[in-house]
């Protein structure tokens, strides 16, 4: 088994739409905690002459960023802080951490998402769900997949890489054309421009493993492409500059809780291991069941023979 990452940055879109197109995951209101301190100075002359203060405006001159803190409110038996990360302050932000049923796609089990907004509604910034997909070259498994991706499973792709999943998306999810598709070596994500209305982000981890087909005297192999970072601004071309800006102090300044984490992972750990004791039960019993039915079937023989 191996396991690669890419990620990619796209610069430019064409018939970026101004609101994001709608995501399967749904998102929980949000508290935020600022902390702003402001420095003032203050400069004399020795001559009488009036002096003259240089005003400066918040928005215009400086931006005061905030730490907004997103929540998770279904995981726990009360709201706990999940993520956090730095946007400027009068920005409209929602968002936070759902969580789907055991049943549904283990990748995309645990989603966070979240959206920002500037006062005016000109620059939006949004963090998207994530996506998990699988493939196999076994036509019966390959079916069995199908049929769960139906029923809240996830998807069944052939595995893709961080360029290709950025290209698709744009067309796809935001009805326009991806253009200037480079790695972001500085961050791995893959990043793309469109028609400098917006720029999407996002990461791809791929893990292909083989393992030996009892029937067939083969191998099978199969693929799991995880979409674990997808991040979408849109703009005015005149304020490209500060988006970009916004994007940049967001993207640095995310922040997990760590104490949510260690229980989620802790839940999710556990939850596998209940998950294979269950396996190993349903075939200890499947096993019981043929032994049963073979004794049955041996028995009846033999009075049959008498």
């Amino acid at each position: 088994m191996h396991r690669q990452m890419m990620t990619a940055l796209v610069i430019a879109m064409t018939g970026c739409p101004a609101e994001p197109a709608a995501t399967a995951a749904t998102t929980a209101a949000t508290t935020a905690a600022t902390t702003a301190t402001t420095t003032t100075a203050t400069a004399t002359t020795a001559a009488p002459a009036a002096q003259e203060e240089k005003m400066f405006r918040e928005g215009s001159d400086y931006v005061v960023m905030e730490r907004v803190r997103f929540l998770d409110r279904m995981g726990f038996d009360q709201p706990v802080e999940a993520f956090s990360l730095l946007l400027p302050r009068g920005w409209q932000s929602d968002g936070g951490v759902t969580w789907k049923g055991v049943q549904t796609c283990r990748g995309e089990m645990v989603a966070m998402a979240m959206t920002s907004r500037s006062p005016d509604r000109a620059i939006q910034l949004d963090v998207l769900p994530p996506r998990s997909f699988q493939w196999t070259d076994d036509p019966m498994l390959l079916q069995t997949m199908q049929v769960g991706a139906q029923h809240g499973g996830c998807g069944v792709n052939t595995a893709f890489d961080a360029l290709q999943y950025a290209d698709g998306f744009a067309r796809r999810d935001l009805g326009a054309t991806a253009t200037n598709i480079r790695a972001d070596t500085a961050r791995l994500p893959t990043s793309a421009t469109f028609d400098e209305q917006g720029l999407l982000h996002t990461g791809v981890t791929n893990t292909f493993s083989r393992q030996p087909n009892m029937l067939t005297g083969g191998g099978t192999v199969m693929t799991t492409t995880n979409v674990f970072h997808t991040v979408v601004v849109r703009y005015p071309v005149a304020r490209k500059v500060e988006a970009l800006g916004v994007f940049e102090t967001a993207m640095a300044s995310h922040r997990i809780n760590p104490v949510w984490r260690g229980a989620k992972e802790t839940f999710l750990s556990q939850l596998s291991t209940v998950e294979h004791a269950g396996a190993m039960e349903r075939i200890r019993l499947m096993g019981e069941q043929s032994r049963a039915y073979a004794k049955s079937a041996s028995d009846a023989s033999d009075r049959r023979r008498r």
